[in-house]
């Protein structure tokens, strides 16, 4: 059994540094040891900083241009299966408090750091970052000091003092010589009177009264890890590191808090560090434990940094708008999805929910662009589903959809089918003959039932002109970040089209559905089309959500979700120009059916009777020969709320 994860973020500033900093936080994390089972996290970050008079949301493009750089970022072949790499990009106002909000979202154990190895900021240590981080560090923290790569290591230097020295420093140290078959020495000072802030900087993690220096020397081998090498120096401490640093590759000192009565003592701390960097041309690792480092007192006359708050509603929209906000493009290359899914283990499903008024030979034409596109050509599909409670076709129209030029009839063996058509035999209620499920749900609700993904994708049947970017863009966030539960999609207007705010699917959409789903739920305001019927989700979320028939489908699983798994669960997805659709239903109808959704969800949560005063009848304005008049425009179904298929009587997930 693997045992806990163990999570290393890695903040990136400068791609040309990416290479060497992941390699070094897979060493420093122990991917290749032997005798260490657990899982290990790599987390590159990328932070858009965004000022304060500015809306987080205006960080949207930026934010794009960074999640494009990550995906270059390389990646070492050779590390362990047991170690992922995953890229993230965030927006905050501060880059210390967009590292600091994600380490704490991810639990991270380690920070590593790029330091410059100097800083020319004013009562700044080590910069105005890194100071902020360690002032309240979120972890233990490593600041990296090397060139754009980094070099062969095979002798590491690691000076402590007698007595106690930082238990993080040796791991880190040992992790590192063990991955990379490098030897230890351990620098050790016996003068007699050291300054107090000497001692505390290498690697103390209380500060301790100094010990006689031969007690504290006998303490020291006890300690020293196996095969390591012990050279002690005599009179001043940076004069001996630095003499020693010139015969080693890499250079790992500890750093502490000397603590209340000591204030000056961390200044000097900071400048010995500095001064070490500057004399020295080997990587340098400075390791810092998660205890407070209070390098801004008062005291000294520091401006601190401002405290941690929480972000306000609104700022949590705009943070969601302008990370979760995707463009089709990003996910275009099909090949890295399919490695992706096969690194993962991941299936996928198509499910073609039918409902409305479908054409059969248009659908057999979309199934077999989506069968060519997604199967034949990468391999990114498992299977395809098609599901049609409330519609039957005949043997003609099912064999239409395996049919292509050149192809062999349907196989034999449902078993393994990649297409499978499916008419779930189900009671049905009592349904007259016209009327139809204007919407997905019911149809994707049955087809868990025979879909065997981990990956439910839902296409539109009615959809005319099928392309891959309508399946592949919604399948990508899903494969490429595994916190994301759902993705839904927009339709953006051509190119050529003039518009200065970001382009939605219709004006129903603006002055209806995003105010109603913004009001009833603010934290989904910034989704830009809530009835897009197009959308991909994780197998266990559609297993344990209610789904609703009709238009509701959407806004309700996305109301659902955010209750369930959090705001930042869910991604959108710019699907570009919109496909043509066969029959739609009235702007009427959908509002109605929208807002009955929500209002039941509005009175499970205030537990008050608002259904009871509304009328999901919709009355049209007619004008026959010139006389007004009123229609009441019959619902196309009663919507329905189906229970989590998860817990109904004698589902079994099916599975490949």
């Amino acid at each position: 059994m693997a045992g806990p994860d163990y999570c290393v973020v890695v903040p990136i500033l400068n791609p040309n540094l990416a290479g060497g900093m992941v390699k070094l936080a897979a060493a420093l994390a122990g991917a290749k040891l032997e005798g260490l089972n657990r899982h290990i996290r790599i987390l590159i970050l990328g932070i858009v900083t965004v000022p304060e008079e500015t809306p987080l949301s205006q960080g949207a493009s930026l934010v794009k241009a960074y999640r494009t750089m990550l995906r270059y970022i390389p990646q070492n072949s050779e590390l362990d299966e047991r170690l992922e790499v995953h890229t993230e990009v965030r927006v905050a106002r501060e880059v210390w408090q967009g590292i600091r909000d994600q380490v704490k979202e991810e639990h991270g154990d380690l920070l590593l750091l790029h330091w410059k190895g100097s800083t020319h900021t004013p009562d700044k240590i080590y910069g105005d970052t890194i100071d902020a981080l360690l002032n309240d560090p979120p972890c233990d923290i490593v600041l990296a000091r090397f060139n754009n790569t980094l070099p062969d290591v095979k002798n590491i230097l690691l000076p402590v003092r007698g007595g106690s020295y930082s238990n993080l420093a040796l791991t880190l140290a040992s992790n590192l010589a063990e991955e990379w078959q490098a030897g230890i020495t351990v620098l050790h000072s016996l003068a007699a009177s050291i300054p107090p802030a000497y001692p505390s900087y290498f690697g103390a993690v209380e500060p301790e009264p100094l010990e006689d220096p031969m007690a504290a020397l006998q303490n020291l081998l006890l300690e020293l890890p196996a095969g390591a090498r012990l050279v002690t120096v005599h009179g001043q401490v940076a004069s001996g590191i630095v003499r020693e640093a010139h015969f080693h590759d890499l250079l790992i000192l500890g750093a502490s808090d000397p603590g209340p009565k000591e204030p000056a003592a961390t200044v000097i701390s900071g400048k010995l560090a500095e001064r070490i960097a500057a004399e020295t041309t080997c990587p340098l690792l400075v390791v810092k434990t998660r205890r407070p480092f209070e390098l801004n007192r008062p005291m000294l006359g520091i401006k601190s940094e401002p405290a941690f708050r929480e972000p306000s509603l609104n700022e949590l929209v705009d943070r969601w708008f302008a990370e979760n906000t995707f463009q089709y493009r990003e996910f275009r290359s099909m090949s890295s999805l399919t490695l992706l899914k096969e690194r993962n283990d991941l299936s996928i499903s198509l499910v073609w929910p039918v409902y409305g008024k479908v054409q059969p030979t248009t659908l057999a034409e979309t199934v077999r662009r989506s069968r060519f596109a997604l199967m034949r050509d990468c391999a990114l599909l498992d299977e395809i589903v098609v599901c049609s409670p409330n519609v039957r076709f005949d043997e003609t129209e099912i064999a239409a959809f395996y049919s292509w030029p050149g192809a062999h009839p349907r196989p034999e063996d449902d078993n393994d089918d990649q297409i499978v058509y499916y008419t779930p035999e189900i009671i049905r209620e009592a349904y007259p003959d016209n009327q139809l499920d204007w919407g997905p749900g019911e149809s994707l609700w049955q087809a868990l039932r025979r879909a065997r993904g981990d990956i439910i994708v839902w296409g539109d049947p009615t959809m005319v002109g099928f392309e891959a970017r309508l399946i592949y863009g919604l399948v990508g966030p899903l494969l490429s970040y595994p916190e994301f539960q759902l993705a839904t999609g927009f339709y953006s207007t051509p190119e050529n089209h003039s518009t200065e705010s970001i382009p939605v699917y219709n004006d129903l959409t603006e002055l209806s559905l995003r105010p109603m789903l913004g009001g009833f739920f603010p934290q989904l305001a910034g989704v830009i089309n809530p009835v897009c019927t197009v959308g991909a989700a994780r197998r266990e979320l559609l297993e344990r959500l209610p789904l609703f028939t009709g238009p509701a489908f959407t806004p309700a699983l996305l109301a659902d979700t955010s209750i369930r798994s959090g705001l930042m669960s869910i991604a959108q997805v710019d699907l570009g120009a919109p496909p043509d659709f066969a029959e739609t239903l009235s702007s009427q109808r959908i509002t109605s059916d929208v807002l009955l959704a929500l209002l039941r969800r509005a009175e499970e949560r205030t537990q008050s009777p608002l259904l009871t005063s509304f009328n999901p009848g919709v009355k049209r304005v007619q004008k026959t020969e010139g006389v007004y008049s009123l229609k009441l425009e019959a619902s196309a179904a009663p919507q329905r709320e189906l229970p989590p298929i998860a817990f109904t009587a004698g589902y079994k997930r099916p599975t490949f």
